[in-house]
C-alpha cells in the first residue's frame, strides 16, 4: 500500500509540475489554529474543466490529493477523478463519470451505479465539487436537486458582502448549502465572480491566499447568518416545562449509589426536584401535570466527558439523552457557544467544563489552542485560560516532559485540574507524579507499560498498542504499582474505548459498531456505504490487534476493580459513540449500574459538580431523561430516550430525530 502511494503522488507530481504553468492558477492557504499546514491550487482550463492540488499535515495525517472535475452545458459534473492518500494516507482513488444513461461512482473498489435522472454529484471530501455545485444549485428550481447519493442539497440564494482589507475592497458571496432535511448549514465562500474563495471553521480553513486574516471575520459573519437556523432549533424543538411535574410509578436510577428503586414517584416544581418517595406514600395533587411512568427508567442526563464541540453537533447529543459535556479543547469562541446554549438560545448539551489545550509547537503540534514554543509561554497559557474562566487545561503529545510539572504546578495554583495526552518519552506514571490529575485516552495507560522511548506525537501512540499491548501482564508487579500510584493520587481516567473499538476492531466489511444498532433509523440515502472500505488497523496484524483490544478492555475492568474513577468519554460519534461507550464497559465485566454510573455520577464528581448534577436528589435541577425500558438489565436500553429535561426545557428525541428525516425506536 505504501509503495502505491508513493506512486500515485509521483504520478500526480509530474502532471502537477506542467499544469502549473497555467497563469491563471488561484493558491489558497489550509489554516489550522493559527498556523498555515497545507496549500490548495485550482487552475482551469476553459469553462468546464478544473483542476485542484489539495494537501495539508495534521499531526502526522492529512489528505493529498489531485483531483480533475468536467461540468457538462448543464453545468453538473460529468466526470470526476481523484487520486492520492486520504487523511490516514491510505491509498485513494475515485472515479465518477456519465455512462450512457448511467452514474457511475468507483471509489477505492466500491462501485455505485444508478440511472441518470440529473442528479447532482455531491462529495464535499473532494473539494473540486464545491464551486460546480453551488453554480448548479443556483439554476436549480427553488435552488434544490437530487443529490447522487441520495436525498436533496439546497443553497439558499447568495448573501452579498463587502469587507474593507487593505485599503481596498473584497466583494463576496456567502453560499449557505443544506444536505438533506434540515441538516446543519454548511458556509462556502465566493469571490464577485462566484468562483470559490473560502472554507472557514474554527479548527481548519482554507482560504485564498493574501487573505489569510479575514479567517475570523469570515466566521463571525457565519455565526451571525447561523443564528437563523440554531436559533430557529430551540423554538421550534423545546417546549417550556411544566411548573409542576410529577413523574409517577417509575424506576428511578440513584446514580450515588449506583442502584435501582422502583416504583418511584418524582415531583419537579420551577424546575427543581422537590421531592421524591415511594408510589405508594404519596398522592400527585391536582396541580401538578403528571406522567405514568411504569416500566420506564429515569435517571440523570447523561455526560460526554470528552467531545471538541461544534454546535452542528447540539441535536444529535440531545437526541441521545447527552445533557452535559465536558470540552477538551476548541477555538477562543467556545465560551460564547457555551452561554448560548445556558441560556436556551442554541440547542445543545451545557457544555459544563471546558479545557484549556496546550501543546508545544512543531510538526505534529496539536490543531487548536495554545501552541507555544517555550515553558514561559506555556506558564503564561495557563494564566491566560484561569483569567477566562476555564476549569482544565490539556497538555497534548508534543509537550517537552521537562515542562509537565511546572505547568501543573501552575494550573493547580489557579485551581485548575490537569489532564490530557502522556508527552512522548514519558510514562504515564511520570505524568502522574509531575502533577496530572487524569488520564485522558486508554491507550494512555496502555503506553506506561512499553517504555518511555515511544514517539507518541503520532500515530505510533495506537500502533505500539495495537501491536505490542496483548504482551502486558495485567498480573505483574509493574501493572499493580500503577494501579497502586492512581489510587493513591486519586487520578481518573477517560478511556474513549469507543475510539479504540473503532480502531483496533473495524475491518474492511465492518460497520462501525455505534452505528449498527441504528441503521433502521437512518433515511435510505444514509444507509449507504456504511461498511468500512479501509482499516487503521493493518489487516494482517489482525489478530494481533484484536488481542491488544482485548487486553485493554480487561485492564478496564481491573482498573474499576481498584477503584478509579471512570468518566465516559467520545472524542467523537456524539450520542451514539457514548451509548457505545456504554455497551463497552458493560462488554468488559462492569455491571450495567456502574456503567451508568460512570455516564452521570461519575463526570460530576470529576468536575466537581456533584452539588448540581450527576443525581435525581431533592433541591438539584431537573437535569434528567425517561428511558423507555431497563438498562440495568439491557444497557443497550440507553438508546431509547423517550423524552430529556434541561435548563426548563422539555425535549421530545422521536421529533428532535424526524426534524432531521429520520426514524427512531419502536
Amino acid at each position: 500500500m505504501k509503495n502505491l502511494s508513493a506512486a500515485l503522488l509521483l504520478a500526480g507530481s509530474c502532471f502537477f509540475s506542467h499544469a502549473l504553468l497555467a497563469q491563471d492558477t488561484v493558491r489558497y492557504s489550509v489554516v489550522q489554529g493559527k498556523d498555515i499546514k497545507g496549500v490548495q491550487k485550482i487552475w482551469r482550463h476553459g469553462d468546464n474543466e478544473y483542476h485542484y492540488f489539495f494537501q495539508f499535515n495534521d499531526r502526522g495525517r492529512g489528505d493529498s490529493i489531485f483531483e480533475n472535475v468536467t461540468t457538462n452545458a448543464k453545468g453538473l459534473i460529468s466526470a470526476l477523478t481523484i487520486d492520492g492518500v486520504d487523511y490516514y494516507r491510505n491509498p485513494y482513488h475515485e472515479v465518477y463519470s456519465v455512462q450512457g444513461d448511467s452514474l457511475v461512482s468507483v471509489v477505492n473498489d466500491q462501485r455505485t451505479a444508478k440511472k441518470n435522472a440529473g442528479e447532482l454529484y455531491v462529495n464535499f471530501n473532494a473539494p473540486g465539487v464545491i464551486e460546480p455545485v453551488i453554480k448548479a444549485l443556483l439554476k436549480q428550481p427553488g435552488y434544490t436537486a437530487e443529490a447522487f447519493s441520495g436525498g436533496k442539497v439546497k443553497v439558499v440564494p447568495l448573501h452579498q458582502v463587502n469587507l474593507d482589507y487593505k485599503d481596498s475592497a473584497v466583494h463576496l458571496f456567502l453560499a449557505e448549502l443544506y444536505f438533506g432535511e434540515n441538516s446543519p448549514p454548511s458556509f462556502i465562500w465566493l469571490n464577485s465572480r462566484q468562483e470559490f474563495f473560502a472554507s472557514v471553521a474554527d479548527w481548519f480553513s482554507v482560504i485564498q491566499k493574501g487573505y489569510e486574516s479575514l479567517n475570523d471575520q469570515l466566521l463571525d459573519l457565519q455565526d451571525k447568518q447561523g443564528l437563523v437556523y440554531y436559533g430557529g432549533q430551540v423554538k421550534s424543538l423545546s417546549t417550556d416545562l411544566p411548573h409542576a411535574l410529577a413523574l409517577t410509578n417509575v424506576r428511578l436510577f440513584d446514580a450515588e449509589n449506583a442502584k435501582m428503586l422502583d416504583d418511584m414517584t418524582v415531583f419537579i416544581v420551577n424546575g427543581k426536584v422537590t421531592n421524591i418517595a415511594p408510589a405508594s406514600s404519596v398522592k400527585v395533587p391536582k396541580m401538578y401535570k403528571t406522567i405514568d411512568a411504569k416500566n420506564k427508567t429515569l435517571m440523570p442526563g447523561l455526560w460526554d466527558m470528552h467531545g471538541h464541540y461544534d454546535k452542528a453537533e447540539g441535536l444529535n447529543y440531545l437526541a441521545g439523552g447527552v445533557t452535559h459535556l465536558r470540552d477538551m479543547g476548541n477555538s477562543d469562541r467556545l465560551p460564547t457557544v457555551r452561554d448560548a446554549i445556558k441560556n436556551n438560545e442554541l440547542l445543545g448539551p451545557d457544555i459544563s467544563y471546558i479545557s484549556g489545550f496546550i501543546d508545544q509547537a512543531g510538526p505534529f503540534q496539536g490543531p487548536t489552542g495554545a501552541i507555544v514554543k517555550s515553558l514561559p509561554e506555556a506558564i503564561e497559557a495557563v494564566r491566560h485560560y484561569a483569567k477566562l474562566g476555564y476549569n482544565q487545561v490539556k497538555l497534548y503529545s508534543s509537550v517537552d516532559t521537562a515542562w509537565v510539572a511546572p505547568i501543573a504546578a501552575e494550573a493547580h495554583k489557579f485551581g485548575l485540574r490537569v489532564a490530557g495526552h502522556i508527552p512522548s518519552f514519558m510514562t504515564a506514571a511520570d505524568a502522574v507524579r509531575d502533577g496530572y490529575d487524569e488520564i485522558t485516552h486508554m491507550n494512555m495507560v496502555m503506553l506506561n507499560f512499553l517504555g518511555d522511548t515511544i514517539d507518541t506525537r503520532s500515530r505510533g501512540r495506537f500502533y505500539a498498542v495495537g501491536q505490542r499491548g496483548n504482551t502486558i501482564d495485567l498480573n505483574s508487579k509493574a501493572v499493580n504499582d500503577f494501579l497502586d500510584l492512581l489510587v493513591k493520587k486519586n487520578i481518573s481516567l477517560d478511556p474513549t474505548m469507543n475510539v479504540f473499538a473503532e480502531m483496533f476492531t473495524l475491518y474492511p466489511g465492518d460497520t462501525n459498531a455505534s452505528i449498527k444498532p441504528i441503521v433502521s433509523w437512518m433515511p435510505e440515502n444514509e444507509r449507504q456505504d456504511l461498511a468500512t472500505q479501509t482499516s487503521f488497523a493493518p489487516v494482517e496484524q489482525k489478530e494481533n490487534y484484536l488481542a491488544s483490544y482485548r487486553q485493554m478492555m480487561a485492564l478496564l475492568k481491573k482498573m474499576f476493580d481498584r477503584h478509579i474513577l471512570i468518566v465516559t468519554g467520545t472524542d467523537g460519534g456524539e450520542a451514539f459513540a457514548l451509548e457505545h461507550e456504554l455497551e463497552l464497559y458493560v462488554q468488559a465485566g462492569i455491571p450495567a449500574l456502574n456503567a451508568l454510573q460512570a455516564a452521570t455520577y461519575n463526570p460530576a464528581k470529576d468536575c466537581n459538580l456533584l452539588q448540581q448534577y450527576g443525581m435525581i436528589k431533592k433541591g438539584y435541577a431537573a437535569d434528567m431523561i425517561l428511558i423507555d425500558g431497563n438498562p440495568e438489565t439491557n444497557i443497550s436500553d440507553i438508546r431509547r430516550v423517550e423524552w430529556v429535561i434541561k435548563n426548563n426545557r422539555m425535549y421530545d428525541p422521536k421529533q428532535l430525530f424526524a426534524y432531521r428525516g429520520w426514524s427512531y425506536y419502536h
